[in-house]
């Protein structure tokens, strides 16, 4: 797994937009950005326009609620299997884990000093205070469990609740104002993929992340013998 080579990095972002970009001009639209902050102009338009562009916008917002996938009995499960502090423990108390985390937020400390970074699955929020202990402006601390509550009393512990926002629900459901500059998240389970978050990152990552963005990790490599 790289957590710290940058050189050819892509986050995979910059091809879908080019795709979606080109076909949407054929229908004669631009691309917005979703879960987005809606026109700051619309005292340009005229009545008749103004309503169109009202049109414009719900129908937009009815097309993404369907496209977003629903919260299943088996999310809920596994929601709740991460509610309680224990395995939350267990994971911070693996140092080379915790460590490694550390010291890649602060090796991109470049990257993420004064900007916005989205944490997707806080759990506690570690690597949210990390963020912020390496400057960010402002972290948005996404997690669908409970343990979401006892995130967001750490990071009044932590004195952070000015710059850390905890967010109680999932990243497919909440709305933030903002695009975002970093992503980090823990995403890898067993075999990498086991615990099915990489879908919940690359929702993320279309629904916020800024052209040119980076997330933290970005690559990973599976070894079989």
């Amino acid at each position: 797994m790289d957590m710290y080579g940058i050189s050819g990095y892509s986050n995979g972002y910059h091809q879908n937009q080019q795709q979606q970009h080109s076909s949407e001009e054929k229908r004669g639209g631009g691309r917005r950005r979703r879960g987005g902050r809606r026109s700051r102009h619309r005292h340009d338009f005229g009545v008749s326009d103004h309503h169109h562009q009202q049109q414009h916008y719900q129908n937009d917002e009815k097309q993404e609620q369907k496209s977003l996938p629903p919260c299943t009995d088996f999310d809920m499960a596994y929601f709740h299997s991460y509610a309680h502090v224990g395995i939350h423990e267990e994971m911070i108390k693996d140092r080379v884990r915790t460590d490694t985390y550390r010291a890649a937020i602060m090796e991109h400390q470049s990257f993420i000093e004064g900007k916005v970074v989205m944490d997707v699955g806080c759990g506690t929020g570690i690597l949210s205070i990390f963020c912020a202990q390496a400057g960010a402006k402002r972290v948005y601390a996404v997690d669908a469990s409970d343990i979401a509550l006892q995130a967001n009393e750490v990071v009044k512990a932590n004195n952070l609740a000015e710059k850390v926002i905890v967010l109680h629900g999932r990243v497919e459901d909440v709305e933030i104002d903002e695009e975002v500059d970093v992503i980090i998240s823990e995403w890898m389970g067993y075999m990498l993929l086991y615990e099915s978050m990489l879908g919940s990152v690359i929702t993320a990552r279309d629904r916020w992340l800024k052209h040119g963005g980076l997330i933290l990790p970005s690559t990973a490599t599976v070894c079989f013998t």
